[in-house]
């Protein structure tokens, strides 16, 4: 009897197909890795960009903020005087102001 060669062809392409399929998933996997790991490189650099961008922005606001230059903007820009003493201090007497407070209450009373 003579065995039929159709089960080892079919077994054959069986796994020609298989080994085909798991070659196809690992080139599929390795370039969407490699695409993963250039945004990631492209994200690092631009959050790099970012985060130098706000330790500049955070120096300047500090140079802008800080009180000898405000003053001295005010002073030459714009024409304005430091007022280092106040210049009215207004004092009170206790005993007259819970008079006044009385004397209203009894009013509005």
């Amino acid at each position: 009897m003579k065995k039929s060669s159709k089960p080892t062809i079919f077994l054959l392409i069986t796994l020609l197909l298989i080994v085909t399929a798991f070659t196809l998933a690992s080139i599929g996997i390795k370039l969407s890795y490699e695409q993963l790991v250039l945004q990631k490189d492209k994200a690092e650099k631009t959050y790099k960009a970012v985060s130098l961008n706000k330790t500049k922005l955070t120096a300047e606001y500090q140079t802008v903020t800080a009180e000898e230059r405000i003053v001295s903007v005010a002073e030459t820009a714009l024409g304005l005087i430091r007022n280092v003493e106040p210049s009215l201090t207004i004092k009170y007497d206790n005993k007259n102001l819970e008079e006044l407070n009385e004397t209203l209450k009894e009013k509005y009373e």
